[in-house]
């Protein structure tokens, strides 16, 4: 609410239209400081008073624009009270950025318009409560035949504050509501209503946890579970912090059992499952151990270490020593037995299994499979080549981007003898890694122009694929061999998706039962079994698609969002099983390079750009010409939130523009806005160009 151009009114109406199916229902009403112009706002006095409210304290309402002051606080409207701020809050110590509590019931003004304001919302939250509870719509009833004239009011003093809290926890359980409140986290105005809510909910959830556990198993990553479950969330480098030569500081969050110092824990992480390069399975390298050197105290800004460091189920720490940990990684400890088998634990007692023997084979088969589903972070929609400025400086420069890639998993680095690709999600996130080889690293690089990650599909109609028209042969001698070869294959649309803009996924490629048996293949294989089990010669088939749907005929841009699916293969003209394995890469090539040549021609074959949702703060005045040129930049308006001239110094611009459209946009937009105006981009996905 501390933003320019902030209106909880707004906020509210664009939640229930861009949020399909929600109903949110405020809790509260944000509190304003303005200037004094002669009006009876409210009483005489200052906010320290707990009987009185200054004239010069407003607060906003859900029908009209929001007054032309700053932020102070907000209205508790279950509890009736007002939580007034003292004004830098943020820099103050604990004890004096207390907030003033004025019982709006015991407000001598009884006329004041922060009380009329907040009577008027109680009033509209019972009635919303109202139609979508039961118990309150009762309640509510009954005090409207209690009525008796325009002045009575019983709906407002039939219902206490313990039946609305009781209805809105009801409702907030069933999904019928959104409980909606306002305030300002960089200056710590409502983030204790927040908390406290918050805490409420959690203590009664987890009563009502405890209660379903008497009666049925508790599993692992259950908060009662004895087991330790962890999971790695974040990962920083601290100097002189990790003890781990890069001051690795790994922060996760323990969703069951105990995580102490010195434990010694088995690393899980996603990417570790798949399978090596050679095809082997390397068991060590797929889930190494690793000991906790210890744990730090998080503070503010401060960071002490724990001798004797425990954190438990449900509680976040920042563990030290673990070198080899990345963000998405699963933590368990090599130390757990038999104690608590998967769906064997209750009331933490053991069950035997039937057969009397040890558990320990099951354990070790369940702890072979158990990880958390990890990070999938976004694909990069741009990319910037940069370069040390001396060659002594680029053995720094590829330690530092090491150490950054490891922290952000949405940052990719590619180095080569010749020069260092990074990409990112956008401009900023290029800015913010230059900035910080600068800052922490002190390397100043040199870099190019960025270039924008294209890609191309297919334009399907409805769900139905497109297919090669019969077998499409190969037949050709490369080095004095003949490679032969012929499929069929079909592209189909890869997910269902009926948004135009969604970001890409890429090209997966399948088998049918026909090509299985080809190549005497399990009907039910999975894909590790293709990939290791069976012939060179399928995996070379396999190889060949993908290869081939990682080059479009439009560009040398990779297909996304579609299906290959081999429906056949021939490879009866080919004679020699040494030659098996080429004629199969290069007849799945061929193809799939037939049908998009094909789709190409038609006019199907089509390139995606990456867009980023813009918000735009501008003054009001100046609107017109952010509109007109996010226009010429090929974007789509949403919605302009344009206020009063009077209540609102800035309006704000929401709009969909390629991301090509607006590298560079700052400084266009602070030549159009006299250097007021500001605007934040977010990858939204890909669309067609």
């Amino acid at each position: 609410m501390d933003r320019d151009g902030a209106d909880f009114r707004h906020a509210m109406q664009t939640v229930i239209k861009k949020l399909k199916g929600s109903n949110p229902v405020p809790v509260q009403l944000p509190l304003y400081r303005v200037e004094n112009d002669g009006q009876n706002h409210g009483s005489s006095g200052t906010n320290d008073s707990t009987t009185s409210l200054g004239a010069d304290i407003v607060a906003g309402t859900l029908d009209q624009s929001p007054p032309h002051g700053e932020f102070i606080g907000l209205i508790d409207i279950v509890h009736m009270r007002a939580l007034i701020y003292p004004p830098g809050a943020e820099y103050l110590s604990i004890e004096d950025a207390i907030p003033t509590v004025v019982h709006l019931s015991s407000l001598e003004d009884k006329n004041c318009q922060p009380l009329e304001s907040a009577l008027d919302a109680r009033r509209d939250l019972i009635t919303s409560l109202a139609d979508v509870d039961e118990t309150m719509e009762d309640l509510y009833l009954h005090a409207m035949e209690c009525e008796d004239d325009e002045n009575n009011c019983p709906i407002l003093s039939n219902i206490s504050t313990s039946q609305i809290q009781s209805s809105l926890r009801r409702m907030t359980l069933s999904k019928s509501i959104m409980p909606t409140m306002c305030g300002a986290a960089l200056r710590g105005i409502g983030v204790e209503p927040v908390l406290d809510d918050s805490n409420r909910s959690r203590q009664q959830k987890q009563k009502q946890q405890q209660e379903e556990q008497t009666q049925s198993a508790v599993r692992l990553g259950h908060p009662l579970h004895p087991s330790t479950l962890a999971y790695v969330f974040k990962v920083v480098h601290m100097k002189g912090r990790g003890g781990s030569g890069d001051g690795r500081v790994a922060f996760a969050r323990v969703y069951s059992g105990t995580l102490k110092a010195r434990d010694t824990v088995r690393v899980i992480s996603p990417s570790g499952l798949a399978m090596n390069e050679d095809g082997g399975k390397n068991k060590k390298q797929k889930h190494p151990t690793e000991r906790v050197g210890g744990m730090l105290e998080l503070s503010g800004g401060q960071f002490d270490n724990l001798p004797e460091g425990k954190c438990m189920s449900g509680d976040v720490c920042a563990l030290v020593g673990l070198k080899g940990v990345v963000t998405g990684d699963t933590l368990l400890l090599t130390s757990a037995s038999t104690d608590a088998l998967p769906g064997d634990q209750i009331n933490g007692k053991k069950k035997k299994s039937k057969s009397g023997k040890n558990n320990d084979d099951h354990w070790k088969q369940y702890m072979e499979g158990v990880h958390l589903a990890g990070l999938t972070s976004p694909k990069p929609v741009l990319t910037l080549r940069i370069e040390a400025n001396s060659s002594s400086e680029q053995s720094r420069l590829s330690a530092a981007l090491a150490l950054l890639a490891v922290e952000d998993p949405s940052l990719v680095v590619k180095e080569t003898p010749t020069n260092t690709l990074i990409s990112g999600l956008g401009e900023l996130h290029m800015e913010i890694v230059l900035d910080r080889l600068r800052r922490e690293f002190g390397l100043e690089v040199r870099t190019g122009k960025p270039a924008v990650a294209y890609r191309e599909t297919v334009l399907f109609d409805g769900d139905e694929g497109v297919e090669t028209d019969g077998f499409v042969e190969y037949d050709r001698t490369v080095g004095g061999v003949q490679l032969q070869g012929a499929v069929r294959l079909r592209l189909s649309p890869l997910s269902t998706s009926e948004s135009s803009c969604i970001p890409p996924e890429d090209p997966l490629v399948t088998l049918s039962p026909e090509t299985r048996a080809f190549f005497n293949m399990d009907p039910l294989a999975s894909s590790d079994e293709i990939e290791h089990k069976y012939p060179l010669a399928l995996k070379a088939l396999l190889s060949g698609a993908r290869g081939s749907l990682k080059r479009g005929r439009l560009g040398p841009y990779p297909l996304a969002n579609l299906t290959c699916h081999i429906l056949e293969v021939d490879s009866e003209m080919t004679t020699s099983p040494d030659t098996m394995p080429g004629a199969m890469r290069a007849a799945a090539a061929n193809a799939i390079t037939t049908l998009l040549e094909t789709l190409k021609n038609d006019g199907r074959l089509v390139v995606l750009e990456p867009k980023m949702t813009v918000e735009v703060s501008v003054p009001t005045g100046r609107v017109g010409d952010v509109l007109s040129d996010l226009t010429t930049r090929r974007g789509t308006v949403d919605d302009v939130a344009t206020g009063d001239d009077n209540t609102h110094a800035k309006s704000m611009v929401h709009a969909e523009v390629p991301l090509i459209e607006i590298l560079g946009y700052a400084n266009s937009l602070r030549s159009l806005t006299g250097g007021e105006g500001a605007f934040s981009a977010e990858y939204k996905g890909h669309a067609q160009q």
